[in-house]
């Protein structure tokens, strides 16, 4: 009996499929409990012909060539058709999967009887939301958990609830064909459960290396946005529910666009700017106009309405603005408190020499805008006050081997310090808990050396770095031993600099290169 059928879509990875291949070789699964299913798109490349001896030596690899589609949807396809597993696991053929990877989430699967099982996917340039991987989670649905924050397809599938739903990949030339399929997915069931205690599946950003990548074509884009948007109109009633689905496309893929951290809208020339903030402003009016402004944080509230008066210049000044925020994140102090290691940390955000700064107003806090789009943001959407009050970091522990990260589970606390100019700053102290047998969502961490990621939301302008004792040191570290117990490298900075140097000196020369960013 086959428990699990893997399929990967292939298009001229060339090198870049090696880590792949190794890692679908070497499941701790018996080679006859699984399949591979390799479905080559077409390659020009020498792939098709190193795919066919792989299969003429594994009796558990099959291949498949078809004529150039030009989108992952056609082979995905084809690899369904092909399955005879219990399960179906999707894998873009420049990732890779851990060992026991498959055996983890096909357990999972049995044992919950659920439809789709999530495993912990580790992002390397890629962005991948902390909060679905918490915690392990049985039989949830998109009403409970935040399922929706992650709508790639690299999750496990019960392959007879497709067929019965009859799922497929939207084919062609066409962007997110993936959303589609999960969010069908994802209505189509309330037994979908997460495995977070273990890396499962690492995804890597290759740039124009990824499968079907291809120049991003915003009227295209959007013309998808609105398709997947149907599904959700077609599967809830107006109101709170469809709100907070909305806002997952909304924020991430259309005010994200031309605002944030991650905003593309910096690169590339003027006319490309332009077509994306005209494609932004129309689905705004069109589809999310009915969305309450009060759910979105201070920064896209501004945002939005900038978009909808139409002033490009002021959101492209905006956007450059907060591309250039980043966290800086220092220890006030370490400890011991039973089995946990406890560290104080402070969050501020800044950009270039700057940090966010804000100015009183009696008792509410305004913003005070970089210089480029002060005059263009109305005086009445300044007020930050309640917005800085919901202010929140998070620190994580991170293998500095392997990138799998944990969040810790953390207090907040939000500062106000004058800055000595008539404006005060926010920080954002933490009390983080990192416990020694619980640290991986809810499991130990392997041994082996940690640093610490933050990420700071002030107001909603967000940025990220990593946790140092000074500026100018190398990364906050923490040092798992062969018992599972985590410890701090050192609580002094000299020592920890030297102790890092030795221990981690990738690390220490990376830190040296960005500065003490």
């Amino acid at each position: 009996m086959i428990k699990v059928s893997v399929i990967v879509p292939v298009f001229n990875p060339g090198a870049n499929i090696d880590r792949c291949i190794a890692s679908l070789l070497d499941q701790s699964l018996a080679p006859g409990d699984y399949e591979v299913i390799f479905v080559d798109d077409g390659s020009t490349d020498a792939t098709p012909a190193r795919l066919d001896a792989l299969a003429a030596e594994h009796p558990h690899v099959h291949v498949a060539h078809i004529p150039n589609s030009g989108w992952p949807g056609r082979p995905r396809n084809v690899g369904l058709d092909m399955a005879r597993g219990d399960f179906v696991y999707f894998v873009d053929n420049d990732d890779w999967i851990t060992r026991d990877a498959l055996e983890r989430m096909h357990t999972m699967a049995v044992q919950d009887e659920a439809d789709i099982v999530i495993g912990k996917v580790v992002g390397h340039g890629k962005y991948v939301p902390a909060g679905l991987f918490r915690t392990n989670l049985h039989n949830v649905s998109l009403r409970d958990a935040p399922l929706v924050a992650l709508l790639s397809p690299h999750k496990l599938f019960r392959r007879s609830f497709l067929e019965a739903v009859g799922l497929r990949f939207p084919e062609g030339r066409r962007r997110l064909e993936d959303h589609v399929f999960v969010m069908r997915a994802y209505f189509a069931t309330d037994c979908t459960s997460v495995l977070a205690d273990h890396p499962c599946y690492h995804w890597v950003r290759r740039g124009e290396a990824n499968a079907s990548a291809d120049a991003w074509d915003p009227v295209m884009y959007y013309a998808a946005v609105r398709e997947v948007l149907d599904i959700v109109d077609e599967n809830t009633e107006p109101g709170p529910f469809r709100d907070e689905l909305y806002l997952r496309w909304y924020r991430a893929k259309t005010l994200g666009r031309v605002g944030g951290s991650r905003s593309p809208l910096t690169k590339r020339d003027r006319a490309w700017q332009r077509t994306v903030f005209d494609e932004v402003r129309s689905i705004v009016l069109d589809r999310f106009d009915a969305v309450p402004d009060e759910l979105l944080p201070f920064n896209e509230r501004i945002r939005v309405a900038l978009v909808r008066a139409g002033d490009f210049d002021a959101v492209l000044a905006l956007a450059r603005f907060e591309i250039e925020l980043g966290t800086r994140a220092r220890l006030e102090r370490a400890g011991r408190d039973g089995d946990r290691t406890v560290m104080g940390l402070t969050l501020r955000l800044f950009a270039g020499r700057h940090t966010l700064r804000f100015r009183r107003d009696g008792e509410r806090l305004l913003w005070v805008p970089p210089a480029g789009i002060a005059s263009q943001v109305p005086a009445t959407l300044l007020d930050a006050t309640e917005d800085i009050d919901r202010s929140w970091g998070q620190v994580f522990v991170r293998s500095t081997a392997s990138k799998t990260q944990y969040l810790i589970p953390s207090r907040n606390t939000t500062r106000l310090v004058d800055a000595g100019d008539g404006t005060v700053e926010v920080r954002v102290a933490l009390e983080a808990r990192l416990a020694d047998v619980r640290a991986a969502a809810g499991r130990p961490l392997k041994p082996g050396d940690y640093d610490h990621p933050v990420f700071a939301n002030i107001a909603g302008f967000t940025g990220d770095g990593v946790a140092r004792r000074r500026r100018g040191l190398p990364p906050l570290a923490t040092i798992v031993d062969a018992a599972g117990r985590p410890r701090l490298a050192t609580t002094s900075p000299r020592a920890a600099a030297l102790d890092l140097a030795r221990r981690m000196p990738r690390v220490a020369r990376a830190a040296k290169r960005v500065g003490g960013r």
